[in-house]
């Protein structure tokens, strides 16, 4: 059944709402965690190695996939739809644009002065965006650029939201650098369930202002 969300809800309550979704779906979601921390070791082997930047950038590619693929997972999450959490759906189109923004942003940042500070620019824009289309592609079913136009939509209407994912995002990769990356397993299905929760209240949000239903 889908959910609903009453007209006063704030941002706690639904990061609150999207915890317990989450609780009650652990042991699939800690897969999920597992499957996409998996597609993102191709990216900290070249990392960690200093690997060449043609080949470093290859690699956020399918970590990128895998972000698709846990946001689809998390909105059904969210949503307390069973059926949905088994449809994995991959975002091939939003994962190229999400990796490619931030190869660029990386390459710009490489090499300083103007092109660094174009760089500091997308990658602060890709960091408010992306966790948001993400979101926004799983909740409804978008893909591609239409997921990425919606992503940015939200963070107009609602920026001091943006922002708080993003930290909260921050905070999570702490725990999870941390703890050695053993718990991001559970951060990264809770990131992204926790953003499903909190998009899926603002769409419903603006929907019931626009008088649809």
């Amino acid at each position: 059944m889908a959910a609903t969300y009453t007209a006063a809800a704030t941002l706690p309550w639904l990061a609150k709402r999207g915890l317990l979704a989450l609780w009650r779906e652990l042991p699939v979601a800690l897969v999920a965690g597992t499957l996409t921390l998996a597609a993102a070791v191709p990216l900290a082997v070249a990392a960690g190695t200093a690997a060449p930047g043609w080949l470093l950038a290859g690699t956020t590619v399918p970590a990128a996939l895998g972000l698709t693929g846990l946001a689809h997972f998390a909105a059904g999450v969210a949503d307390g739809d069973a059926t949905r959490m088994r449809a994995l759906r991959l975002d091939p189109v939003l994962a190229l644009v999400l990796a490619g923004g931030g190869t660029l942003a990386g390459l710009g940042l490489s090499v300083g002065g103007v092109a660094g500070l174009a760089g500091a620019a997308g990658a602060a824009v890709l960091l408010v965006v992306a966790p948001l289309a993400l979101a926004y592609g799983g909740v409804r079913g978008r893909t591609g650029l239409a997921a990425l136009r919606g992503g940015a939509i939200l963070a107009a209407v609602r920026p001091s939201w943006a922002l708080t994912l993003v930290a909260l995002g921050v905070l999570g990769g702490f725990a999870a650098v941390a703890s050695l990356g053993i718990l991001a397993i559970a951060v990264l299905p809770l990131l992204a369930t926790v953003a499903s929760s909190v998009v899926a209240g603002l769409v419903e949000e603006i929907n019931r202002s626009a008088g649809q239903p």
